[in-house]
C-alpha cells in the first residue's frame, strides 16, 4: 500500500479543483449563451408571434366573431411559453453560479465521457457543409455559403434559371442520429416550402451519405422541444423521407 500525506497533497488538489472550476465555468458560460441564443430568444420570438395573433383575435372578438376557443388556445400556449422562459432564465442563472469547498480526498479517477451523436461539432458541421457544397456544384448549381448570417438556412444555391433557388439547411452527424432545427430554420422551411431543402450528411467521417429532403415543414414529422426550443427530426424520419444523393 502507498501512504499518502494528505496535507502535502491538498495544495495540488485545490489547484486541480480550481482549474476544474474554471473549465466548468467556461463550459457553463458557453451553454448559457447557447440557451440564451436558441432558447430565450426563440421563446421571446414565439411569445411575440402569439401576442400579434391574439391582438388580431381580440379585434375579431370585438366585431362579435366567435373566436373564444382560438383565443383560449393561444392564451394557454402563451402561458406555456412564458413559464418555459421563466424556468430557463432561472436555470441559466443557477448554472452560472459556482462555489467550491475544501475537498475530501477519496481517490483519483479519470473519466472520458462518450460523445453524443447530437453534439454540435464544428469540424463535423464543416465537413457536412463541404459535402453539400460539392454536391450542389456537381448538379450545375451555384451554391453560396451563408451559414454565418443566421438566415435560417446555410446555403443559397442558384440554378441555371433565375427562378430556381434552393434554400438549404445542412445537418451533419459523425454517425447517425436525430437532427434539430431551430425555430428560425423551421419558420423559413414553412415560408419557402418547395424551395427549402434539408440536407443531412450521415457517417460524415468514415462513409459520408447525403440524404436530401425537400419541403421538410410539410414532409417531416417533428417533435417540438420547449426547454430550448427546437424542432427535433428523429433519425428514422429523415432517413425514411430523404433521398440518397
Amino acid at each position: 500500500n502507498v501512504e499518502i500525506d494528505e496535507q502535502k497533497l491538498h495544495p495540488f488538489v485545490i489547484d486541480a479543483v480550481e482549474k476544474y472550476k474554471e473549465e466548468i465555468s467556461k463550459e457553463r458560460e458557453r451553454q448559457a449563451k447557447i440557451k440564451e441564443k436558441y432558447g430565450l430568444k426563440s421563446l421571446e420570438y414565439l411569445i411575440g408571434e402569439l401576442d400579434a395573433e391574439l391582438v388580431e383575435l381580440y379585434e375579431r372578438q370585438a366585431r362579435e366573431e366567435k373566436v373564444e376557443l382560438p383565443i383560449r388556445n393561444k392564451e394557454e400556449q402563451k402561458r406555456r411559453y412564458e413559464e418555459a422562459k421563466r424556468v430557463l432564465e432561472e436555470e441559466i442563472k443557477q448554472e452560472q453560479s459556482l462555489s467550491i469547498s475544501m475537498p475530501e480526498l477519496l481517490t483519483v479517477i479519470h473519466v472520458i465521457p462518450e460523445r453524443s451523436d447530437m453534439v454540435e461539432d464544428e469540424e463535423i458541421e464543416r465537413m457536412g457543409m463541404e459535402i453539400a457544397m460539392k454536391y450542389e456544384k456537381a448538379q450545375g448549381r451555384m451554391p453560396e455559403d451563408v451559414s454565418n448570417e443566421n438566415l435560417g438556412f446555410d446555403i443559397r444555391s442558384k440554378g441555371k434559371s433565375k427562378e430556381e433557388i434552393r434554400y438549404i439547411e445542412v445537418k451533419a452527424r459523425a454517425k447517425e442520429g436525430d437532427v434539430a432545427l431551430t425555430p428560425n430554420e423551421w419558420f423559413k422551411a414553412k415560408r419557402f416550402k418547395e424551395s427549402y431543402w434539408l440536407y443531412v450528411v450521415a457517417n460524415v467521417v468514415m462513409n459520408p451519405t447525403l440524404y436530401i429532403i425537400n419541403n421538410p415543414a410539410e414532409n417531416l414529422s417533428v417533435e417540438e422541444k420547449i426547454k430550448v426550443v427546437r424542432f427535433l427530426v428523429p433519425v428514422d424520419v429523415w432517413k425514411g423521407k430523404g433521398v440518397k444523393a
